[in-house]
């Protein structure tokens, strides 16, 4: 039972870069994005058949991209350094 509060969790806000659909990310920098988990483990995309993402499955998670990766991709997207 949680009792009449609740559980106290709130949700919390990161300022980020918007999501975008009308910028196409190359399949070399698709292949090279990784992702990392609070235990520090990273993991690369699947399902990447000729540069294109077959399945989105593997974008579902509770991960980060690396430092790297973030940079990679705003590159790609026109707005990295």
């Amino acid at each position: 039972m949680l009792g009449a509060g609740g559980c106290g969790a709130a949700a919390v806000h990161v300022d980020a870069t918007p999501v975008r659909f009308d910028v196409s990310i190359p399949g070399d920098v698709l292949a090279g994005l990784t992702w990392r988990n609070r235990r520090a483990q990273t993991r690369g995309l699947k399902y990447l058949v000729d540069g294109r993402l077959e399945r989105s499955v593997s974008l579902q998670g509770f991960y980060r991209l690396t430092q790297e990766s973030a940079d990679d991709l705003a590159k790609a997207v026109g707005t990295g350094p």
